[in-house]
């Protein structure tokens, strides 16, 4: 039997010739080959810093907001769970310009990594994950690491009652300057640009509150918390108030990337609000992709997002938008080498082991989801019952190197059978699959942030 020349990847792997040939109907679903118009990193970031959204350049923020010395520039930086790929084509060029073109002096330089409410990065991850070798070494005696219990400023409450906490670091370093990308986000609509204050540099309380907001008893989540939305989303409104509240008493410039096959094709700087409506627009043309109908099998890699099983929680929520119909199959490629990545997530889905679908979802929100109850990874369980729910029970398969018993018995996933690599395992899941189904309809699925819009569902 002779198998396709199409290839995807798990974990550090690169997975090929894992699809039977003459069998099904198979669909490559990537984001379009968009045009970058950059030749010279470099110069489209300082022709970036240099003509900012909604803001002074960057030389004039360093020069209206730094005083000479013994202040603080801080840069954020996304933390190991994201690709960070933009972290380590930027940084090098831009804390040189922040030196040699703006003056700020070296040792008033500080990177803090924005860990949220994950757990902090080690030395190697921070190395190889976030920073890359040089700039690792260069600054590691200036590298700061957010945690969301200590060391925060509380900043008052927003008009949706989320106590607003941020890192204190943060909130008295004379200028911040985040440096995102953007992608589309499964509640919040979008990630990057805010995204990176709130939760990045937050408080557990208030990323606990806010993330309430996209709860709902019927739907699970909210019709309006869902990738790429943020018309009415209470979520990111959210954010975006918190982070202007930011920006009355701490200079903010933002730095934000959009990425096309790990290619920055976008540079945008400036003002953080006006970058997230930019993102927006720009992200719509590159992230929503158009098919005629749901796939009967939506093979999806998490990519980087694998890491562990919150994380790719995203894949399968992509995937879920892809092959959304009763019977609709996913296969999820992640290793989650670190296991399930969130105490919320583990002791949630144990919690309602054994309830049906709809009773599980229903005890969750009502006893996990409140005000008072929620934690982070809580909103893990909701989206994969209610995917579930519109599937099917045993509808999401998984290649991972987690305890097959307990993602099936807790998790509700279904892991493929080991049949020595995961080359053969995909192989041998496929082939049976294809017996079943010989005209199934299949979707390849290579990146976790597209947003797959059926005509028909």
């Amino acid at each position: 039997m002779g198998y396709l020349d199409i290839s995807i990847s798990y974990g550090s792997q690169r997975i090929n010739r894992f699809l039977p040939d003459n069998r099904g109907i198979i669909r490559i679903i990537d984001a379009p080959d968009t045009q970058s118009g950059i030749s010279d990193i470099p110069a489209a970031l300082i022709k970036a810093l240099e003509n900012a959204v909604d803001s002074l350049p960057l030389f004039e923020m360093v020069k209206r907001n730094y005083p000479g010395s013994g202040k603080k520039v801080l840069l954020i930086a996304d933390d190991n769970t994201r690709p960070n790929l933009h972290t380590r084509i930027l940084y090098p060029h831009l804390l040189g310009y922040l030196i040699h073109n703006c003056g700020v002096k070296k040792e008033d330089l500080g990177i803090l990594i924005a860990s949220g409410t994950h757990r902090p990065p080690t030395e190697q991850e921070i190395r190889d994950s976030i920073l890359g070798d040089e700039i690792f070494e260069e600054y590691r005696n200036q590298i700061l690491i957010h945690n969301d219990q200590e060391n925060l400023v509380d900043l008052g409450i927003s008009t949706s009652n989320t106590p607003i906490t941020i890192n204190q670091d943060a909130y008295h370093a004379c200028l911040l300057i985040p440096v995102t990308d953007s992608e589309y986000h499964y509640f919040a609509g979008l990630a990057g640009t805010v995204k990176q204050l709130f939760p990045g540099v937050a408080g557990r309380i208030t990323t606990n509150t806010n993330h309430t907001r996209m709860f709902d008893i019927d739907l699970g989540f909210k019709s309006v918390c869902r990738l790429g939305n943020t018309a009415g989303n209470p979520v990111i409104a959210d954010m975006k108030e918190m982070a202007q509240k930011v920006q009355e008493h701490t200079a903010v410039f933002c730095i934000d990337a959009i990425m096309d096959h790990d290619i920055i094709t976008r540079i945008n700087a400036g003002n953080i609000i006006s970058l997230h409506e930019l993102a927006g627009k720009q992200l719509q043309q590159r992230r929503e992709i158009q098919v005629d109908r749901p796939a009967d099998l939506v093979i999806i890699s998490a990519g980087e997002l694998g890491i562990n099983l919150y994380q790719a929680g995203k894949a399968i929520h992509a995937a879920w938008n892809a092959a959304r119909k009763p019977g609709g199959t996913i296969l999820l490629l992640a290793p989650c080498q670190d296991g399930v990545g969130t105490e919320g997530y583990q002791e949630s889905m144990q919690a309602v082991q054994g309830m049906d679908l709809g009773p599980a979802m229903d005890w969750i929100i009502n006893n996990k989801c409140g005000l008072d109850t929620f934690r982070i990874g809580n909103q893990k369980p909701v989206d994969t019952l209610r995917i579930l729910k519109s599937l099917g029970e045993g509808q999401i398969k998984i290649l991972s190197e987690m305890d097959p018993v307990e993602l099936k018995e807790v998790y509700r996933l279904d892991p493929l059978k080991e049949k020595g690599s995961p080359q053969q395992t995909l192989r041998d899941f496929l082939d049976q699959f294809l017996k079943v189904n010989p005209e199934a309809l299949i979707y390849v699925l290579r990146d976790a942030g597209l947003y797959v819009v059926p005509d028909h569902q």
